[in-house]
């Protein structure tokens, strides 16, 4: 019975019993081939573990619930081994106004921070002598006032990049100085800066802009992980992909914050209505709360996988036999072995026990 319980408990650990037992199951009760291209002809159909599945047609990649953890997918914040199938309509691109308020704001900073070319806003003969001095100018500062403002309407939004543009208007608030741009007083003046200090500036436009494109790229990741009701969602078990697109050279959390922004409208634009192709095993079919049948799928396997699957299930098969019958033996034997002191022990209280008559009389 050790021996049984030891090897009973390795096999339990060390090897993965849960799908050779399902194959093996399954194997023996029958296990049917279905194909499908439509919806409808897979709800009609009656699915049971074990079956070979194939499905072909157009779906949504699966966006898990938490995309910021250690785990990256070949397509983050989309995971192609799993696809949403319904018959809803596709769900919109991410589109954001707090963002592209935040990328007019960064690209009217870089435009006058380096510009490409003469600008006809400025004398060439100062620009020439701008450029000699090592100075940098800003020949639109009224711009981005207004555009610092439409992104940072808060009083606690942006405050460093208020504060350094405060200075550079020799304002004595924000307030103000958005007053003056407002009303055009600010129209036609330049801005002279150090290079430290435009670095300075473009440092303290790009944090202010990143907080705000991070949340939006944040939310629109939560909305796509929102599909309609009802439908399926294929699952390869062994994190296969379902589409044949190929993988994106840099990961989306690589990129700034723009262009995770601009990576993820594009990955949307491919993923979120895109061919695939999913067949193999059913292994597990479950359904959620919004009536989304889960159907996990794995490989086929060859038929040396499939001999040693059943060959696993045996063996556990005849460890648990083993473990019974030892089991059963082992109390038969206790019990025995309590009766039979029970009997001994009653033969010698009989044996002590029993009246003694008296001899009779001889003469």
């Amino acid at each position: 019975m050790a021996g049984s319980l030891l090897v009973m408990a390795l096999l339990l650990i060390y090897v993965p019993l849960g799908l050779p037992l399902k194959l093996s199951v399954a194997w023996l009760q029958g296990a049917q081939s279905q194909q499908v291209t439509s919806v409808e002809a897979l709800e009609k159909m009656p699915l049971r573990i074990g079956d070979m599945l194939k499905a072909q047609g157009m779906g949504m990649c699966y966006v898990p619930p938490n995309t910021q953890n250690s785990h990256s997918f070949v397509f983050t914040p989309f995971d192609c081994s799993g696809i949403y199938w319904n018959n809803a309509a596709p769900l919109p691109q991410p589109e954001s106004e707090v963002i592209e308020k935040a990328a007019s704001l960064v690209a009217t900073v870089n435009q006058q921070l380096h510009p490409q070319g003469s600008d006809a806003n400025v004398n060439p003969q100062l620009a020439t002598a701008i450029e000699k001095s090592g100075m940098i100018l800003l020949d639109n500062f009224a711009d981005i006032v207004l555009k610092t403002q439409a992104l940072c309407g808060g009083d606690t939004d942006c405050i460093r990049l208020k504060n350094a543009l405060v200075n550079l208007g020799n304002a004595k608030n924000w307030s103000g100085l958005v007053k003056r741009a407002q009303s055009g007083t600010l129209k036609g003046m330049n801005v002279l800066l150090r290079p430290v200090s435009a670095d300075t500036l473009e440092n303290l436009v790009k944090t202010a802009t990143s907080s705000f494109v991070y949340r939006e790229t944040h939310l629109a990741t939560e909305a796509l992980n929102s599909p309609p009701p009802g439908g399926f969602l294929i699952t390869s078990d062994e994190g296969k992909q379902l589409v044949n697109h190929p993988a994106p050279s840099v990961p989306l959390f690589d990129y700034s914050a723009l262009e995770q922004w601009r990576e993820l409208q594009r990955l949307s634009g491919l993923l979120l209505n895109t061919p695939f192709k999913a067949e193999g095993i059913i292994t597990n079919i479950t359904t959620d709360a919004n009536g989304t049948r889960h159907i996990a799928l794995h490989s086929e396997p060859d038929i040396v996988t499939l001999g040693r699957y059943l060959g696993t299930s045996l063996l556990l098969l005849v460890l648990i036999v083993c473990l019974v019958a030892n089991t059963t033996l082992f109390i038969r034997r206790v019990l025995k072995n309590r009766s039979r002191m029970d009997n001994i022990q009653r033969y010698y209280d009989n044996c002590f026990n029993q009246p003694l008559t008296p001899a009779p009389f001889l003469r």
